[in-house]
């Protein structure tokens, strides 16, 4: 047995060795066509001149799985396209990867396509990929090829230091490192996620001294007597290339609390940096000074060391709160689907709840498959190659019809039409005429007169305006209506609608002789199809071999299929809402479990003890800022029994939200 794995034309040539000769035989030309029904791609489309800012909004993404004919497949569960993006990183590190399931489709019409919406750009800026991925089954996935992406900084918010320097504390001597504010000091432009933005800025920085009363008319002066300092800022940054020295016998009250400002003069922005600020302690005697600087650096390690601590239990607890509301989400699903379950007539014990999924899914596939098997009418005309997309194939295989007696006598009125050939277009149709040397009929939609064609939503003519006319026998209906389509349905709606018009479907002569007698009393009368097999043509003529239709077995096979039973399609429906379901059980559990480990830990030992050594870090705090006479800080006014609120280190550049939940999952490990 010799396989062909690949579309396309192959040529075979089998040679024979016979005595030391050489036989060839005759060169075989293959034709190999494609599936349409076999995924080979996935086809993306997004705005490609779309920026990334930093926690912006990606452009929607539009996704599609094209087969091998290079058509998009349809009837694809949204499940099964999920999207996944990574930063950037050198091999051999482990590269943590974000996914993002597939949003509602935007419209029902447009079958086969998956929308990516209002998925959040990265906080960090860096280089990107996202890549898309279809399920095929449990083993196999097919990738799309990688969408590298930048994340650019978002727009200019504030003005801060590479690292937070300690707390001053100076004093209006001579000796020149007892009057130094700050020095190395660098001062960037950030956006709100932290990110170093603002590189194309040109400006200047200005340094002055306030004091937090209003009525203080003693501010503190800088070297030079004089109240203002300007340093240049490029390029997003401005460096403190000289020392900030306060003047000596420089004025200000003893024991005091100000506050030194860096405003940033920038006049190509629209809207004004924050500034920076950076409190300190300014004494008039040399040995308080010292004694103070002494209890300013305890108070700055202890806020350091509270704002970690705070920030750690903000985190911890924003995560539980996040864990809970996947939690609610995850059971809000599994109820959904539940009560779906139910209007199938499917109901679920209590308790081993997925092993009895499990069985029903499996039981279902079986009968799935045992209806796939049973027998049904077949077409066996032999459809045209579609190696061209714009062949539809022929007639006989365009539709397909339930009920027997219908096929029969349709497939019978049909017969001359049955083998040939539909096209989209008259050049598709002229190369299939070309090549069969004018032996296979042809039609292509390009060359019908749509405006002739009925409308699928007319009534029968006994129906006219809202109205009965009068009560037919029979049972009449359009036989278009009979007809369903697997695919194309637009184009096998005009195919139809140009060959069976108005036809309508009766029970038998009697019944179609009654209706056409009380039709044509009020409008034309189509032709009539029987059920028993009779034809009354649309100028009333009946009877005779030529209106008779044979018996099923003398049409030789050119009769309309038998679609799948309606059961069938049933048992999918059943067995995909089951999938889902498992799936919500299986993702409820594990949040749940997931929140119990992290509520667990929220009473262990060590959780204890961190919350021991924050309170006392905390009264501490208070102890060394009253001795010092500053404002008490916000840092430490929370309780510590209410640690979900943040800490308001305003002089401490805060880690982005997803950076804070990364360091908690890594304190939980």
């Amino acid at each position: 047995m010799i396989s062909v794995y690949f579309r396309g034309e192959h040529t075979l040539q089998l040679k024979a060795l016979h005595n030391k000769t050489t036989l060839d035989c005759p060169i075989i030309t293959l034709n190999v066509l494609p599936d349409p029904e076999k995924p080979v791609c996935l086809n993306v489309k997004y705005d490609k001149n779309a920026s990334f800012p930093a926690g912006g909004t990606f452009p929607d993404f539009m996704v599609s799985v094209l087969s091998e004919d290079d058509n998009i497949i349809k009837n694809i569960n949204p499940a099964r396209i999920s999207m996944k993006m990574w930063e950037a990183q050198s091999s051999g590190t482990r590269i943590p990867v974000t996914m993002f399931s597939c949003s509602k489709v935007k419209d029902d019409k447009e079958d086969g396509f998956f929308y990516f919406r209002d998925k959040v750009v990265p906080e960090r800026v860096g280089t990107y990929s996202i890549q898309f991925t279809f399920a095929m089954d449990k083993t196999n996935m097919l990738s799309s090829d990688q969408i590298i992406v930048e994340v650019v900084p978002n727009d200019p918010v504030r003005l801060l230091p590479d690292s937070l320097p300690a707390t001053p504390a100076v004093s209006n001597v001579r000796t020149l490192t007892s009057r130094t504010l700050v020095k190395d000091l660098y001062l960037h432009v950030m956006d709100e996620y932290n990110n170093h933005t603002g590189i194309d800025l040109v400006g200047r920085i200005i340094a002055k001294i306030k004091s937090p009363s209003e009525d203080d008319t003693e501010i503190p002066q800088f070297q030079g007597k004089v109240s203002t300092v300007e340093f240049p800022f490029d390029r997003g940054s401005a460096e403190i290339v000289s020392n900030l020295v306060l003047a000596e016998n420089s004025p200000g009250r003893d024991s005091t609390e100000y506050i030194l400002v860096f405003e940033p003069d920038l006049p190509a922005l629209k809207k004004p940096l924050e500034p920076y600020c950076l409190s300190f302690m300014f004494y008039n005697d040399f040995k308080k000074q010292q004694q103070m600087a002494t209890l300013t650096r305890e108070r700055d390690q202890l806020s350091q060391s509270i704002g970690v601590y705070r920030n750690w239990f903000d985190t911890t607890n924003q995560l539980v709160t996040e864990i809970k509301c996947q939690v609610k989400e995850a059971e809000t699903r599994e109820t959904l689907l539940k009560n779906e379950l139910r209007k199938h007539q499917i109901e679920l014990p209590q308790t081993n709840t997925l092993q009895y999924v499990d069985s029903l899914i499996k039981q279902k596939m079986l009968d799935q498959e045992r209806v796939m098997k049973q027998p049904r009418r077949t077409c066996t005309l032999p459809n045209y190659p579609k190696g061209n997309q714009d062949i539809l194939g022929k007639i006989a295989h365009l539709a397909q019809i339930e009920d027997n007696e219908a096929a029969k006598v349709i497939s019978w009125h049909l017969a001359s039409d049955m083998d040939c050939v539909v096209t989209l277009t008259t050049e598709a149709a002229r190369s299939i005429f070309d090549e069969t040397q004018g032996r296979q009929q042809v039609l292509p939609l390009d060359s019908i007169y749509k405006k002739t064609l009925p409308d699928w939503n007319r009534p029968l003519p006994h129906l006219r305006n809202g109205k009965i006319f009068f009560r037919p026998i029979g049972n009449p209906v359009f036989a278009r209506d009979l007809l369903t389509f697997p695919d194309n349905v637009e184009h096998c709606q005009t195919v139809f609608g140009m060959l069976l018009g108005d036809t309508i479907i009766i029970d038998n002569l009697d019944a179609a002789n009654h209706y056409r007698k009380e039709v044509v009393k009020i409008t034309h009368c189509p032709t009539l199809l029987t059920r028993e097999g009779d034809r009354i043509r649309s100028n009333g003529k009946f009877g005779g071999l030529q209106n008779k239709a044979p018996p099923m077995d003398k049409l030789r096979g050119m009769v309309f299929g038998a679609p799948m039973p309606k059961i069938y399609s049933t048992f999918s429906g059943q067995i995909d809402l089951l999938q889902q379901y498992r799936a919500a059980v299986v993702k409820l559990d594990n949040v749940n479990k997931d929140l119990d480990l992290h509520l667990q830990s929220l009473n262990t030992p060590e959780m204890q003890k961190k919350k021991q050594e924050l309170a006392e870090q905390e009264k501490s705090l208070k102890l060394i800022e009253q001795k010092l006479g500053m404002t008490p800080s916000d840092k430490v006014t929370e309780s510590l029994l209410q640690p979900h609120h943040m800490l308001d280190m305003s002089d401490t550049p805060i880690p982005p939200k997803r950076m804070r939940r990364e360091t908690v999952k890594k304190l939980y490990r």
